[in-house]
């Protein structure tokens, strides 16, 4: 099941403005609430997740799935995932569609609460029945893919079609793969040709490069090359990896453009980079990233005594500064334990770059042993603090652990928390 994690901050805020309008219900008191969505549009997360906390507990549902979603997708606090679910769970007891779509969506995705198919299908078709277009989609792709059972192929088109007559982009894409393969439906190329063009049109990069590949292999249509390496082309610059791969393919092998293997190359590695599943590549692409606000040091001139002193005094950019001394040897001898121990002081000061570093190091088992646990709980810190990325590795680091370990990190992440005194 597709998730939302990971989301740019702007997108995040349009969707907590859009789930904030399909969670109203009739008892909702909108002008409660009025203040918190100023805080959201805003940006000023942490006063919105402190208004709606204290309207949490009352009759808003509304209020209690924003709150689902600032815990869900740690913005303004710390992610907190059962936290999360029981927001969600609460909107939905009090009518609201998108809380019992949350849930359902949870239920299917399995890796924050046990999987339960039936129940998710319950809340889901609930949601969907309310009209709206996302809603259908996210029942659709859940029968599409099969629980965990059988795949309801024909219940899924049905649900595309209906979120497809909305508009939702992405339930056309997905009821012309149908169609392409005949599940569901009766196979009809002609169909799923005139879906995907009509989403291609609308930059679906999935229909773009689906409708790539139909031109490629002239099955169902006259073999053309050139308009493939288009749809390639426009799928590839919004960085879709499968479009990377075979516009990589287009240049190795001439079609549809001059033989090219440096750029054929090029391409194949921004197609691995590009595997937004594969936390190995995404930690590959993110490295160990300098705090941007600091001005780089002469790394190769020696480290200063008063950065050292500054250092001993506690301080935390002189500390994560002379860690990065330490760890890389730039300007000293490389001492790899004084390095560690100057970082982890860095990141139990606050300073949202040395737990990224720190964070980074223990997903790649750099210096220290590779920990997701540690990982998630030290980024989970440092996206808190806006670092950029981190809130896109913390997801990472999640997806890769189960429901037990998830738990255990989170349990770290409070554990940070208390040490640092409620910072």
């Amino acid at each position: 099941m597709r998730t939302r994690s990971g989301l740019p901050i702007l997108a995040l805020l349009c969707l907590l403005m859009a789930g904030a309008a399909a969670a109203q219900s009739p008892a909702a008191p909108g002008d409660d609430l009025a203040p918190a969505r100023a805080a959201l549009e805003d940006r000023r997360y942490a006063e919105a997740l402190e208004r709606l906390e204290d309207l949490a507990g009352g009759d808003s549902a509304e209020a209690e799935f924003l709150l689902g979603e600032l815990y869900a997708h740690g913005v303004g606090v710390l992610q907190d995932f059962p936290t999360a679910l029981a927001h969600y769970r609460r909107a939905a007891d009090l009518g609201s569609m998108a809380g019992g779509n949350a849930l359902g969506r949870a239920l299917v995705e399995g890796r924050v609460i046990a999987r339960d198919p039936v129940l998710a299908i319950e809340y889901l078709t609930r949601a969907a029945m309310s009209g709206d277009a996302q809603f259908q989609y996210d029942l659709a792709l859940a029968l599409d893919i099969g629980l965990g059972d059988e795949a309801r192929p024909e219940e899924a088109a049905t649900w595309y079609r209906r979120a497809a007559e909305q508009g939702n982009v992405e339930a056309v894409t997905s009821l012309g793969v149908l169609y392409l393969e005949g599940r569901g439906v009766e196979r009809a190329p002609e169909q799923a040709i005139a879906l995907f063009s009509a989403a291609s049109e609308r930059g679906d990069a999935r229909a773009q490069n689906n409708l790539g590949l139909i031109y490629v292999r002239g099955e169902d249509v006259e073999r053309d090359y050139d308009r493939a390496f288009e749809l390639f082309s426009s799928a590839a610059g919004q960085g879709q990896r499968e479009a990377l791969n075979n516009l990589s393919v287009m240049y190795a092998n001439g079609y549809g453009v001059a033989v090219d293997e440096a750029e054929s190359l090029r391409l194949l590695e921004l197609g691995r980079r590009a595997g937004g599943q594969s936390l190995e590549a995404l930690l590959e692409t993110v490295g160990f990233p300098f705090d941007s606000r600091l001005a780089v040091p002469d790394w190769d001139a020696p480290l200063g005594a008063q950065d050292e002193q500054a250092a001993s005094y506690g301080e935390p950019v002189a500390l994560y500064l002379t860690a990065l001394r330490y760890l890389n040897g730039a300007g000293v001898p490389i001492d790899t334990a004084r390095g560690v121990e100057r970082l982890e002081r860095a990141a139990a000061a606050g300073m949202g770059s040395a737990q990224f570093m720190l964070g980074l190091m223990y997903a790649n088992g750099r210096v220290v042993p590779q920990d997701y646990l540690m990982a998630y709980a030290w980024i989970s810190h440092a996206a808190l603090r806006g670092v950029p990325e981190a809130d896109v590795v913390r997801d990472a680091l999640a997806a890769q652990m189960s429901v037990a370990q998830l738990r255990r990190a989170q349990q770290a992440v409070s554990d940070i928390l208390h040490d640092q005194g409620g910072d």
